[in-house]
């Protein structure tokens, strides 16, 4: 996490978990149980879409290195 946004994006779930922890009354230990897991599930999450990005990128260069120059 070394840009600002990522950081950003980051600070703000972390907060968004606190405040449903909170809204349902979780004690510390559950609080913390249910921020790994989301957290966990957000980055396979971004491995995944980074891997499908980086895929449908590869493909489309390879089609425009393909094609016939006009």
């Amino acid at each position: 996490m070394d840009n600002p946004a990522s950081k950003k994006w980051y600070e703000e779930l972390i907060q968004s978990i606190n405040r449903l922890a909170e809204q349902f009354g979780l004690d510390d230990i559950s609080t913390s149980h249910l921020r790994d897991f989301i957290v966990g599930v957000a980055r396979e999450q971004y491995k995944v879409g980074n891997k499908s990005g980086a895929r449908w990128a590869f493909k489309k260069m390879e089609a425009e290195g393909a094609a016939p120059a006009a």
